[in-house]
């Protein structure tokens, strides 16, 4: 695991090197055991490395027999071993025992389509010295980052802020993208809220020669395909051999590892696999003073049950207090989740101990476990409800519904429900997801300055589109494979633990498991209002039933609390009328109504209030010029 970045552009090797090593220098956290960096004519490529395997002669940059091709390497590859095997069977000769090496002779021997043979989480740079061409590649999931510039020649890095410190001229907001950003609570791939810099997209590479550059796909997205055949029991046996080898082969490392285990069925999963390949291995978890948002019994029930070493810290809101301030350091681009700060936390209790974990992300997806899938279907029903009773009945009396501050309360849930439920299923699923509706963010921004400017569900609404036909649960499902996961919660997993110094690996997200899960009929993963149906009944018996069926809780904190009480005046100050008025971008009285009646307790605002927070932070934090 690593930090990598580059530059290809006119300038001298002096001065790109130099470039280079302060980019690397940004980010050192991501890498700390080592730095390297190779200079060539007109391209620089570094990296910080986290060394996992082959601790000593796996340095970065690492090349080929002849040094004509080069590579810096953030990620694992998990069948490194069969593809080394094969290669060495074409006569190719290795220096070293790492998966990096191996995608060089891979791309010797293949090219750019040998990338789909690649299973794995992983951001490359591969320098082909003999073309001269820099290419840069992103696992088919989208589990490990890259971003690039093209605006200076090709910039790229792990990390935003990196290509951002780099620029020799300023950067500026990305008015679009920040629009985006409200609704969806991130910025969809490839956009981000910085003009001029893109993310890798998911499967694709980018080629870069002669000052030109081209992105291809060199490996497909996940799209639903209803293939697999044979018996629920067939199924059964073929997922649980799956995710077995899936956890055996992610377990893989020269360094301890350890797992996230939030007590949900994902983790415990992922824990029961992992404690029959390594008995008695670390797991780690968090708990929360507030009951509604504490699962730290369910993390000690499946521990137990498995007789695993756990360990349990608390998230209380004087460490909240402490991380606020510190949050675009390790968030690098806005993402509105707040299980950014739990999660950044839970990783330095395990960083004291481990240097690889494993977590549960990824499940929800691959197995259809969010609530939201279920809505959907409820939202169909809905809509053929007469509108006078919807109007004068339903919605007055879900707003009637008093503010609490419980986890997924019934009046979030059912107020959440209402606004956007007869909506097309993109959008529907996008603000049910998000933050602000449509209405609202006409409402957020000072007249004049964004309303307009791009299409907000562009990216949705073409994925909705390719998937016509399907039912809207399953196209809501598509949605949250193709954007949520990459552009939140990895990046949040990714974040958190790079900045901790420690790599995150996502078993559920193994390309076989993802393989079987696009194939696998749906009724499989939600079946007659059952979610994750399949992995249940996988599971049945190897984890306490109540682990099995308890009910879907969020990764979430108390946030709604805290933003009425202990919270209140620092939100109060971050968003004032006078460090919002700075940006010209916010309509001020409109941001401050929010704040009034969050904290008397009328209406629950968190989702709209803390994506200003994040958004107002990142922007006093990195040097990007407003409109």
């Amino acid at each position: 695991m690593c930090g990598i970045c580059g530059i290809s552009g006119d300038a001298g090797r002096d001065e790109l090197t130099a470039r280079v090593a302060g980019m690397l220098g940004s980010m050192r956290y991501r890498g700390p055991d080592q730095q390297g960096i190779r200079a060539f004519d007109g391209c620089v490529i570094g990296a910080n490395r986290l060394s996992i395997i082959d601790l000593h002669k796996g340095d970065q940059p690492v090349h080929n027999e002849d040094a004509s091709v080069w590579i810096v390497y953030n990620g694992e590859v998990y069948n490194f071993r069969e593809l080394r095997k094969a290669l060495a069977a074409q006569g190719h000769r290795f220096g070293t025992d790492t998966d990096t090496e191996v995608i060089v002779h891979l791309y010797e021997q293949e090219g750019i389509p040998g990338f789909a043979k690649l299973n794995g989480m992983f951001a490359f740079a591969l320098y082909d010295q003999r073309q001269k061409k820099l290419i840069l590649a992103r696992d088919r999931v989208g589990i490990k980052p890259l971003y690039y510039s093209v605006s200076e020649g090709l910039v790229f890095a792990s990390e935003m802020k990196t290509i951002i410190a780099a620029g020799r001229s300023s950067f500026r907001l990305n008015l679009p993208a920040v629009a985006q950003y409200f609704t969806h609570d991130y910025v969809p791939a490839p956009g981000t809220v910085v003009s001029g810099i893109s993310k890798l997209m998911p499967g694709t590479c980018l080629v870069y020669e002669q000052g030109n550059s081209s992105v291809t796909r060199f490996a497909p997205a996940p799209l639903p395909s209803h293939r697999a055949g044979g018996t629920l029991h067939g199924l059964e046996s073929q997922l649980e051999t799956l995710l077995y080898e899936s956890v055996r082969d992610q377990m893989a490392a020269d360094v301890p590892v350890g797992i996230f285990l939030s007590g949900g069925l994902d983790s415990s999963t992922v824990a029961y696999f992992a404690s029959k390949i390594q008995p008695g291995i670390k797991t780690f978890s968090m708990a929360f003073e507030e009951p509604s948002f504490d699962e730290s019994r369910y993390a000690r029930l499946v521990s137990r049950h498995l007789g695993l070493e756990h360990q349990s810290g608390m998230f209380t809101f004087a460490v909240f207090r402490q991380l606020f301030d510190r949050l675009t350091d390790f968030m690098d681009e806005p993402v509105a989740d707040p299980s950014f700060l739990p999660t950044y936390f839970l990783s330095t209790l395990a960083g004291r101990q481990v240097k690889v974990v494993l977590s549960g992300e990824g499940g929800d997806e691959m197995f259809a476990g969010y609530p939201t899938y279920r809505a959907h279907r409820l939202a169909r029903m809905y809509t053929a409800i007469p509108g006078l009773v919807r109007r004068y009945g339903i919605e007055p009396l879900v707003g009637m519904l008093p503010v609490s501050s419980k986890n997924f309360s019934l009046d979030f849930v059912a107020k959440k429900f209402l606004g956007p439920a007869l909506l097309p299923v993109h959008a529907r699923h996008i603000q049910w997801m998000g933050g602000f509706s449509d209405t609202e963010l006409g409402m957020l921004f000072r007249e004049g300055s964004i309303q307009g400017t791009a299409p907000v569900y562009g990216r949705s609404r073409a994925i909705a589109v390719e998937a016509a036909g399907m039912p809207d649960p399953e196209i809501a499902n598509l949605l949250d494979i193709l954007m949520y996961l990459p552009d939140d919660l990895l990046a949040k997993i990714d974040r958190t633990t790079m900045f901790a110094s420690i790599e995150s690996r996502v078993p559920l997200l193994d390309q076989r498991i993802v393989d079987f899960s696009m194939a696998l009929p749906f009724v499989y993963k939600l079946h007659r209002g059952t979610q994750k149906y399949l992995l249940k009944r996988v599971m049945h018996g190897k984890l306490p039933g109540l682990i099995i069926n308890r009910k879907k809780k969020g990764f979430g904190i108390p946030l709604t609390a805290w933003l009425q009480n202990d919270f209140r005046h620092e939100a109060e100050s971050v968003l004032s009328r006078d460090v919002l008025g700075q940006t010209g971008l916010f309509n001020t009285g409109y941001v401050a109504k929010l704040l009034q009646e969050h904290a008397a307790k009328t209406h629950d605002h968190r989702k709209k209030l803390w994506p200003l927070l994040v958004f107002v932070k990142w922007l006093q934090n990195y040097a990007v010029k407003l409109p």
